[in-house]
């Protein structure tokens, strides 16, 4: 994952997957200021995650079990258990510009990046929340704002 001001790119074998842009003179809040962390779990989302309930979970293949094979976080560390935890992250979110992803080419996709997150929301992508009328009758500020559908390509 890679934590930068104005993009968050989360990349899977260098392929984003997904992708949160710095919409805050939007009005809408942007975690740029706040330690982030990287969580997964296996739950059961049957009723509408899968295709709206359509696609259920078949439990005769459990247990499900999920392994991490070389991963590895490539950001700026600040630990949040630490005495340490305010200077740590005054330092990651510091406007000093000394991190590679700071470079300005980096706060938009590549037309090859972007041609990549499109291929992974058609091909594996299986719920949408900006796309969910049903749960969200009004569909949140930052899906108005930045479809997902019409990315912003760096030729």
């Amino acid at each position: 994952m890679v934590l930068l001001q104005k993009l968050h790119r989360f990349l899977v074998d260098e392929t984003p997957i997904r992708v949160h842009t710095n919409m805050e003179h939007r009005g809408i809040p942007f975690p740029k200021d706040q330690a982030m962390g990287v969580y997964s779990s296996i739950w059961n989302a049957d009723d509408w995650a899968t295709q709206g309930g359509r696609v259920k979970t078949n439990w005769s293949h459990a247990p499900f079990i999920a392994t991490y094979k070389a991963f590895e976080i490539n950001a700026c560390e600040c630990p949040i258990v630490s005495s340490k935890s305010v200077e740590n992250l005054k330092r990651c979110s510091s406007n000093e510009k000394k991190y590679w992803w700071d470079e300005p080419n980096l706060g938009v996709l590549s037309l090859h990046q972007s041609h990549q997150l499109m291929w992974v929301r058609a091909k594996h992508m299986v719920y949408d929340y900006c796309a969910d009328t049903a749960r969200f009758p009004v569909m949140p500020a930052e899906c108005v704002h930045h479809s997902h559908h019409k990315l912003v390509l760096k030729n």
